[in-house]
């Protein structure tokens, strides 16, 4: 075992950690952007269907980070693809979201505390996290 490698690459570790730390913040913070409610508010007040959703999103988001730091060559190359990668799951969430569950205001239902509602979604995210994971690839 060569301790002096790991040491030399722990630089390299610490870096790809903070990138892969700030662009979790950044998709996490675009889905709660896009939601109509506080779920900050909501998750303190005891609210577990807007807990359940924003950790599905948020597991959703890990998937595909963890998809894109294995694949990447470079530093560039992460943020690309795992920018590119938020952006796409985003988009599915809400086309897939809306093709289940048409005839619902799932806003209101989460909000409400429905948490059967809340944990299909947070599901859904993880589900389309894999799926989105699986495609970033060389």
């Amino acid at each position: 075992m060569d301790i002096l490698y790991y040491l030399q690459t722990f630089d390299h570790f610490l870096i790809y950690l903070a990138t892969s730390f700030i662009l979790f913040l950044i998709g996490t913070y675009i889905f709660k952007r896009l939601t109509p409610y506080s779920e900050r508010d909501l998750i303190r007040a005891g609210n577990v269907a807007v807990s359940l959703k924003l950790l599905g999103k948020m597991a959703g988001l890990v998937v595909v980070l963890q998809s894109a730091i294995r694949s990447s060559i470079n530093l560039v190359d992460l943020a690309i693809w795992a920018l590119i990668a938020i952006i796409i799951q985003v988009l599915l969430h809400f086309v897939l979201e809306h093709a289940f569950t048409r005839n619902t205001n799932l806003a209101n239902e989460v909000e409400k505390g429905n948490v059967a509602v809340g944990l299909f979604l947070g599901g859904i995210s993880v589900l389309v996290g894999i799926i989105v994971a699986a495609t970033i690839s060389y």
